[in-house]
């Protein structure tokens, strides 16, 4: 079975996803330079800058086709490194941690589609 079409189908969906969620990242970084802040992440304000720039070049190299397993792996990264800076489900309890764990569990799904990507020979 042919599964160019899939792949391109994959790249083009993953692409577009990264770019609409670095768009918004962009259009709404005060609120997450608010939130990083209370993380205590250094600068929050260029990180959520910065998140949200990675973010779109990621998404467009992916569309693109510019070496998407190289691509997908540094998606793979930001994710996983996003993930941790922002939900940091150990230091909470309750309802709150749950709810943590399952946006990090959702992440990790996310994580593990990009390594298969990467895994595609393109």
């Amino acid at each position: 079975m042919d599964l160019s079409l899939l792949a391109v189908a994959a790249r083009l969906v993953v692409g577009l996803m990264f770019v609409v969620i670095g768009l918004r990242l962009l259009l709404g970084r005060s609120l997450v330079a608010a939130l990083l802040a209370t993380k205590r992440i250094p600068a929050p304000a260029f990180v959520a800058l910065a998140g949200g720039v990675i973010e779109i070049l990621l998404g467009l190299l992916m569309i693109a086709g510019v070496m998407p397993a190289y691509v997908a792996i540094a998606m793979a990264v930001f994710v996983v490194v996003a993930t941790i800076m922002v939900h940091d489900f150990w230091h909470l309890k309750g309802q709150r941690r749950a709810l943590e764990i399952n946006t990090v569990l959702t992440h990790m799904l996310v994580v593990g589609g990009l390594l298969c990507m990467a895994a595609y020979p393109w």
